[in-house]
């Protein structure tokens, strides 16, 4: 058993907190404001692209990490920094997919609020990846200094 930090809490329990909330709302605009009327086009088929990508890359992120997955911050005691697969392109690929699922959910669903909840999750995924990065920097020093240099933070080709 692994104990997550403490300022990985301040990311966890808000982040699972809007997530849900903005679940719930996309549930309440679709049934009792749209009255369940689904009408397939552009943002539905997007957010079902968005939904279907984001899953897709939190699945191969998770297969890459293998056993230095997990959900809290931590490293073990043989911790090795992965560089391979999407990780030798993307510092942060689950966290990219968390977001991209994240808000496909109110895409396809056409809930503008649900939409908007999510959005609100972003400024702490930001902040997810600071700590994180800092622990990895901690853990790793140079070797993960040069990796930050060859690799994109979260969007690739871009930031």
């Amino acid at each position: 058993m692994f104990e997550t930090k403490r300022e990985d809490l301040y990311f966890i329990i808000p982040t699972s907190f809007i997530f849900f909330t903005a679940l719930f709302v996309t549930l309440w605009d679709f049934i009792l404001i749209q009255n369940m009327k689904f009408i397939f086009n552009v943002v539905n088929i997007l957010g079902l692209v968005l939904f279907i990508i984001g899953v897709s890359i939190r699945l191969i992120g998770k297969i890459t990490l293998g056993k230095y997955y997990s959900y809290g911050l931590r490293t073990l005691p043989d911790h090795e920094l992965v560089r391979r697969g999407i990780y030798k392109h993307l510092r942060h690929p689950i966290t990219l997919a968390a977001i991209l699922y994240s808000l496909g959910i109110p895409l396809f669903f056409s809930s503008l609020y649900g939409f908007i909840l999510m959005l609100v999750m972003i400024p702490f995924f930001i902040y997810r990846i600071k700590i994180e990065e800092r622990m990895l920097l901690e853990e790793f020093g140079d070797e993960y200094r040069e990796y930050m240099k060859q690799s994109k933070k979260l969007v690739p080709y871009i930031y």
